[in-house]
């Protein structure tokens, strides 16, 4: 199951565009010929107050609805939560964040079957976002912690993951060195613990995605830090023990600076490169002994894309995924691959325009459908939900 990642600007490299440039645009692409190109139909403007804007989350799905958060817009203009059905109908916005409870929400939300659990990059206590949770109906909403920077981290952008017990998380920021911090609490709000403290130069640094686990291990990786300040991949047990920093990022051979996550085909974890390859960003695979590295696919630009910041999704067969930039209109692309690297096959290219601009969010399956994040478009240029 691959965990999403969202995120923007990122430290020191406009990896991502500016919040007031980017919004989020959903479609679904209906797996008839897989090889066919997509189609896709409206289902929703986003537009400011009655729904939110710039919404960066990938979407989480019940069976019947599917959930979301905007990142600005709602009535206090600090983001809000929403709920839609996967044909566009009965869209309901279940919470208004107003910054003293949280602000810009740029992860997803995870769920125990009882309650909804996210995190801000903003506002709260401290103004450096906070831990939260939700009822789908929009009641119960609690502040359940307020990052700090030193003792708790702070910024988070990735998303939670939930082991039954705890739900354990990343911060990009803070912690002893201020690098950023791995942490796990529990659904009540207590026994928070700070798993890992980054060290940029060694462990890496300002982790923007968010945590993967097979069972044993936690897996992740850092955006920055590194011998040569290109990121790194890393394991950690879940009761914080055990870290072991399972390769470097080079910026070239290997790819430099992951925005997205990891998924896995039970041998194999894959993930992307937002930079390396051909300086278009690198698809790669790895053991998750640290053994076993191959850099499957390079994006050219053009004809296949380039700059990746989501995460991929696998039906068994394929992974797909999404390019922020190039395709054949320069504005992103949507693509399937085998876990080989061979039968690359671009799907779409997005339209700068009405139609929304350069993916940078994570597909996830919904039944026959792929659903996937991508940046502003629409009526009023805040985004779009499309099938």
């Amino acid at each position: 199951m691959a965990i999403p990642l969202h995120g923007r600007l990122i430290f020191g490299k406009d990896l991502y565009t500016q919040q007031g440039l980017v919004s989020i645009l959903l479609f679904i692409l209906l797996a008839l010929p897989i090889d066919s190109r997509a189609q896709f139909t409206k289902l929703l403007d986003f537009g400011n107050v009655d729904n939110g804007s710039y919404p960066h989350s990938t979407l989480l799905s019940d069976g019947t609805f599917l959930y979301g958060m905007t990142s600005d817009g709602g009535t206090n203009h600090f983001g809000t939560i929403f709920k839609v059905k996967p044909d566009g109908t009965n869209f309901t916005k279940i919470h208004d964040f107003d910054e003293t409870n949280g602000s810009d929400p740029y992860g997803s939300l995870v769920s125990d079957g009882t309650f909804l659990y996210g995190m801000t990059s903003g506002g709260g206590l401290n103004s450096q976002g906070i831990l939260f949770k939700i009822k789908s109906d929009g009641t119960g909403f609690a502040n359940l912690l307020d990052f700090n920077y030193t003792t708790k981290g702070g910024f988070p952008y990735g998303s939670l993951l939930y082991d039954g017990t705890f739900l354990y998380g990343m911060t990009s920021q803070g912690g002893s060195n201020s690098s950023g911090t791995i942490f796990k609490i529990m659904p009540n709000g207590t026994g928070f613990v700070k798993l890992f403290e980054f060290d940029h130069a060694t462990s890496g640094g300002n982790p923007r995605g968010s945590l993967f686990s097979d069972g044993t291990f936690l897996y992740g990786m850092t955006t920055y830090g590194g011998p040569t300040d290109s990121g790194t991949i890393f394991k950690i047990m879940p009761d914080g023990t055990g870290f072991v920093k399972l390769l470097d990022f080079d910026g070239s051979s290997t790819g430099g600076n992951p925005l997205g996550d990891f998924i896995s085909d039970g041998t194999f974890l894959y993930g992307m490169t937002f930079y390396g390859g051909n300086n278009f960003g690198t698809l790669f695979k790895i053991k998750p002994d640290g053994t076993s590295f191959s850099r499957v696919f390079d994006f050219n630009n053009s004809s296949s894309g380039s700059y990746p910041k989501g995460t991929l999704v696998y039906d068994g067969t394929f992974p797909y995924g999404t390019t922020s930039q190039g395709g054949t209109n320069f504005s992103g692309t949507l693509f399937k691959i085998k876990p080989d690297g061979s039968s690359f096959t671009k799907l779409m290219d997005s339209v700068e325009g009405s139609g929304g601009f350069s993916p940078e969010g994570t597909l996830i399956l919904n039944g026959t459908s792929l659903i996937a994040t991508k940046p502003s478009g629409g009526s009023s240029g805040l985004g779009r939900i499309y099938k």
